[in-house]
């Protein structure tokens, strides 16, 4: 084969390459602007508006390149102008959510000082400010990866036998001196999503978040706990050991049993500070954490907890505020107090921890009316709750650390941990 056609070869793949990204591009911007009831499609959009960013740097250079391959002389001219209106469609489509990060921290600024007041970084001592984030936003976290010192980090610890379920924690806590960090050994219990039948304490839990508080001194244990075995599958990695007929009530009284071996065992094993105690969780997770963090002191959960943790703040993200109907005996009617009590925003009082939630506004799965409702709820009991809300973010977007959402969220979220611990 001599060398013209071997350049006409390779003109015809990277042409072909060109269209196919092209194609791959629409099915990708379509997911990420437009709801489809469709599961495979809805787990897409999880992940697609957390690589927009990378994608628009694709579709740009893609452009430029089948522009140069489609000739004048063998194309017609509306051909390369319909060639360039695709490519730059696509490429601000998907720059839309970086485009969007300025709203989302104007939301975030907006919250935070109806809470702590115009000037709350003045109240933030540089020691401590060192260890942050030095701004919401910026490329090189985007790109190249999220920074974090080291920590200790201990696996499959278990915490529960019984009922036919082994569960385990890990946990991971800071290297050095706590009190010179900014949490101070502050305890974050972390309870993975999974529509409170699937996931694990640690894919499902954010490692690289973990390690980034444990490294500014919070010791977060990410625990098992049981859940419901459907039968079905789902691309979520989950243990058998964690499989089983689990209730709401189980799940409640598996993590409580937690917070009591937290005060006997393990906060002396890992110098945990027990006066000063958040709950974190994701989707489900942040469902349990509303329920075990403002019904702590509920007398309906009464004797499921240790009474020694001193809950200092909730950290729900993209929260359901509803029971679901199949992890509840009878239904809304023939048993209104469990479904009542398994609902957020109905055990908020005056006496609860404040919270900061993270809620995505293209969540079509946790719509925003959840997290709403337990906002309101609380503020209309005289309680704290920072609303941070993201354009474009879909459910489970803050599983990549430094995306678009995650960098803001972070920022505002390490803020609120100190001021409130």
């Amino acid at each position: 084969m001599n060398n013209a056609k071997k350049v006409k070869y390779i003109k015809h793949f990277l042409r072909l390459l060109c269209y196919l990204t092209f194609i791959v591009g629409i099915f990708f911007t379509i997911v990420l602007l437009i709801p489809i009831r469709n599961s495979l499609i809805i787990s897409m959009s999880y992940f697609i508006p957390q690589i927009t960013g990378f994608l628009l740097f694709l579709y740009l250079p893609t452009t430029l390149l089948l522009l140069k391959l489609t000739h004048k002389k063998r194309f017609k001219n509306w051909n390369r102008i319909l060639i360039l209106v695709i490519g730059l469609m696509l490429t601000v489509l998907n720059a839309m959510p970086l485009m969007s990060v300025p709203v989302s921290i104007q939301t975030a600024e907006n919250e935070f000082n109806g809470v702590y007041g115009d000037n709350w970084r003045s109240d933030i001592p540089q020691n401590v400010d060192n260890y942050f984030l030095p701004t919401q936003f910026n490329l090189y976290n985007y790109f190249l990866g999220f920074p974090h010192r080291d920590c200790n980090v201990e696996t499959d610890v278990p915490y529960y036998d019984a009922d036919g379920v082994k569960l385990y924690f890990d946990v991971y806590y800071p290297k050095g001196v706590y009190s010179d960090l900014p949490g101070n050994g502050s305890v974050i219990i972390k309870i993975h999503g999974g529509s409170w039948q699937y996931g694990d304490k640690s894919i499902g839990n954010v490692l690289v978040l973990n390690k980034y508080l444990a490294s500014q001194g919070y010791v977060v244990f990410a625990i098992q706990y049981g859940l419901l075995d459907s039968g079905s599958s789902s691309f979520i990695p989950t243990p058998d050991n964690v499989k089983g007929n689990f209730t709401l009530h189980d799940m409640v009284y598996q993590i409580g049993n937690f917070t009591k071996l937290l005060e006997t065992t393990y906060a002396d094993t890992y110098n945990a500070n027990l006066d000063s105690v958040f709950i974190m969780g994701l989707s489900a997770g942040a469902h349990l954490t509303g329920v075990i963090g403002l019904g702590y002191n509920d007398l309906y959960f009464a004797g499921n907890f240790s009474n020694a943790l001193n809950i200092k703040g909730i950290i729900p993200i993209y929260p359901p505020d509803f029971a679901p109907s199949y992890l509840l005996p009878g239904d809304p009617i023939s048993n209104p107090l469990a479904f009542e009590k398994f609902t957020p925003s109905n055990l908020a009082d005056s006496t609860d921890p404040p919270a900061i939630i993270f809620q995505g506004l293209r969540d079509d799965l946790v719509t925003l009316d959840n997290a709403e409702r337990i906002k309101n709820s609380l503020n209309n009991e005289g309680v704290d709750c920072v609303l941070l809300t993201f354009p474009f973010a879909a459910h489970a977007s803050d599983l990549i650390v430094g995306n678009t959402y995650s960098q803001v969220w972070l920022y505002y979220l390490e803020r609120f941990l100190y001021f409130e611990q």
